[in-house]
């Protein structure tokens, strides 16, 4: 069968494009799938769709490319599918221009199935489909959670779909009760998680995650404020919180005004986030609502522990309360949930237990059984078809070719498409592109994909080097090529990954990185310095490994900002390993007419130093409108300035996530002046002074 979802825009990484993406790829197994994206934003899609799977669109809005369509002249206005236009809300408005692609598409598609994934979208497949295909809606959220508009609206089209599909059962009685006429065509499909072959977590990493839209719904200030209540009696705990929204600058003034701007992580949007997961000893779920509970299935596929609120209508039906995690009391407040969270955060058994069962009954509720249940809806609805026809030419005697014609009719068919010709669909070309994996020992197993003849050789180029670094090694078969910390050296800096075989040379696309080992892990520490590299996936989706070698370095293990000035503590590491007698700190001004100057080093023995930054000295020596310091250790003369920051750990870019507050200053000059420490793209720390406005304006007169 030819399957074709219908979605308004494949380009992201929301749970239903997540949820589409698995569930096109499980039918590919058996069916000729496609997924017409309404909007195409991107060159490529964020988040990987099954090579099997075509992905096409029908409105191009990518600025600045050939086929933009944004200054249509028919994409003004408003569509004319739902009565109030203005129910469908966000970035990408629905116009007079979608009125006709969505038409069209649907009026020429050969499909014999067309699955629609959001209200207007069924709209448009209940309105302008053709009863050539099986038309199927698709409800991602719950129908409580629509405005009563377009709850009203939709549920006016449900009569007209050939079936209407939930993700939980509590939500199709709803609509069963809201919409009695079509209560037969209502099913319940859980979406289920692909099983990726993901190493599942330790649970011994100190870390809580969460994960979703950044909307007031998700509660994500309850899970803040209970993270707050448990820090003190839980030094070394992390709370990082996945996803992007309107709630973020919200959410980051609650940080800093409780002072967790070095415990909460506030990580963004990050795909695939299954592998994140895989990082977590225990997984947050703070909502309001969950219409299912995607991530709580994918942390209970990791292996991890789940703390939930009892919301309608997920949680309780993925977590087992006592058994796979916890489930809070709505009613609870943030008390109840950083009780249940403390309990497990001091249980390290208790965790190990809830993990290993959660994967147990994750692995239920997989992609394959949701294909196979739209499978049966769509040959109960094409059994369905052919009995109400021939029911109908039984009252109806016709002519034996009309009868004919009508058979044709009666089951799903190619569309005759005068705008184009079906021609054979060719094979997807396979992509080069590899998994990572770091081990508990910080080596690194690469394991490419192999779209060419071999044998194989890993080549990996020091990124911007002028001598042309480069590290090869072959690749086993079977098996992955491993980059040992002791056996391999890599220079500091970024390193772009290859496949060769003979003259071929092909840049590796990421697959799976995982790097849940490096929380926690220790650097290589040799004769030579010291060693961090962290696996990772660039911006454009290429495989890279990001590499921190030095004589010597001081990692930073604590950092608290305040009013006055910047107190730091460090732990030494290479071939420095404690701190001689009369050691400073160097705060070097980056630009020309500020000031550097000199800070002493305290010892705090095994390594470990620190040091204090009044405020008052870089504003004193600041000079222009913005200066920049950068800080090293000078631990004596004749040695090489240590270089000071965090490396350590997973976060390859972690000037991004770990946001540290701005100080305002009174400047002596007049004015005010902003102060914020920062690590930057090298991994050490800076500090930024930036004025507001024109200081000399300010100056007093004479």
């Amino acid at each position: 069968m030819r399957i074709a979802f219908l979605i308004h825009n494949a380009y992201g990484i929301g749970a239903t494009i997540r949820g589409t993406a698995h569930l096109s790829a499980a039918l590919a197994e058996r069916h000729d799938v496609e997924v017409m994206s309404v909007h195409r934003v991107a060159d490529t899609p964020t988040l990987p769709f099954d090579p099997r799977v075509r992905l096409s669109s029908l409105i191009d809005m990518r600025e600045g490319t050939p086929g933009y369509e944004g200054d249509h002249v028919l994409n003004t206005g408003t569509h004319r599918m739902f009565p109030d236009p203005a129910v469908e809300t966000g970035r990408l408005r629905y116009r007079t221009l979608h009125d006709l692609r969505l038409t069209e598409w649907l009026a020429w598609t050969d499909a014999d199935a067309v699955i629609a994934t959001r209200p207007l979208l069924n709209g448009y497949l209940a309105r302008h489909g053709s009863d050539r295909y099986l038309r199927i809606g698709q409800e991602h959220l719950t129908l409580a959670s629509h405005e009563p508009g377009l709850r009203a609206d939709q549920n006016s089209c449900l009569p007209h779909l050939d079936a209407f599909v939930t993700l939980t059962e509590a939500d199709a009685a709803a609509y069963r009760t809201a919409v009695p006429e079509a209560a037969d065509r209502v099913h319940a499909v859980p979406p289920g998680s692909p099983d990726l072959g993901l190493t599942p977590s330790l649970r011994t990493s100190r870390t809580i995650v969460a994960a979703g839209r950044l909307v007031p719904g998700k509660r994500y200030d309850r899970l803040v404020d209970a993270f707050a209540k448990l820090l003190p009696e839980h030094p070394g705990w992390t709370l990082r919180i996945y996803g992007r929204g309107p709630e973020h600058a919200a959410l980051r003034r609650r940080i800093d005004r409780l002072g967790l701007y070095d415990d909460v992580l506030l990580m963004g949007a990050v795909t695939p986030m299954e592998p994140e997961w895989a990082k977590a000893a225990i997984a947050a779920v703070s909502s309001d609502t969950e219409p299912y509970g995607h991530g709580i299935l994918e942390a209970m596929r990791a292996g991890v522990p789940v703390v939930a609120t009892d919301a309608p209508h997920g949680p309780a039906r993925l977590v087992a309360h006592g058994v796979t995690g916890l489930l809070v009391p709505l009613t609870g407040g943030s008390d109840a949930f950083a009780a249940a969270l403390g309990r497990l955060m001091d249980d390290q058994e208790t965790r190990d237990r809830f993990g290993r069962t959660a994967r147990v009954h994750a692995a239920a509720h997989s992609t394959e059984a949701a294909a196979k249940a739209y499978e049966r809806i769509l040959d109960d609805v094409h059994a369905r078809r052919t009995r109400e026809r021939a029911e109908l030419d039984a009252l109806t005697p016709r002519p034996r070719k009309a009868a004919r014609a009508a058979a044709r009719l009666s089951a799903p068919h190619r569309a005759e498409n005068p705008r184009r010709a079906r021609s054979p669909r060719k094979p997807p070309r396979p992509r080069t592109s590899a998994a990572a994996l770091v081990t508990p020992t910080g080596a690194i197993e690469i394991r490419p994909t192999a779209p060419f003849p071999g044998p194989y050789t890993l080549l990996l180029t020091l990124r911007d080097d002028p001598a042309a670094r480069e590290v090869r090694l072959p690749v086993p078969d079977p098996g992955p090529a491993v980059l040992g910390r002791a056996t391999h050296r890599l220079d500091e800096g970024r390193w772009d990954t290859y496949l060769l075989a003979g003259t071929t040379r092909r840049r590796l696309r990421a697959g799976l990185v995982e790097q849940g080992a490096l929380l926690g892990l220790p650097p290589l520490e040799d004769g030579t310095g010291f060693a961090h590299w962290i696996p990772y996936r660039t911006k454009d989706g290429y495989l890279a490994v990001r590499a921190w070698r030095r004589p010597a370095h001081a990692e930073i293990i604590a950092l608290e900002t305040g009013e006055s000035g910047l107190l730091v503590t460090a732990q030494l590491h290479g071939i420095v390993r404690s701190l001689p007698r009369g050691a400073m700190v160097r705060v070097k001004a980056r630009e020309e007419g500020s000031e550097s100057f000199l800070l002493a080093a305290r010892d705090q023995g095994r390594g470990r130093f620190g040091f204090r930054l009044p405020y008052v000295m870089p504003l004193a020596g600041h000079g222009a409108p913005q200066d920049v310091w950068d800080f090293a250790l000078l631990p004596e003369p004749g040695v090489a300035p240590v270089p000071l920051g965090r490396v350590l750990g997973d976060l390859v870019d972690r000037k991004r996530v770990a946001v540290l507050p701005y100080t305002a200053l009174e400047h002596p000059a007049g004015g005010t002046t902003r102060v914020r420490p920062f690590v930057n793209v090298r991994g050490d720390l800076s500090l930024l002074m930036r004025d507001n406005g024109d200081r000399t304006a300010r100056l007093p007169a004479d």
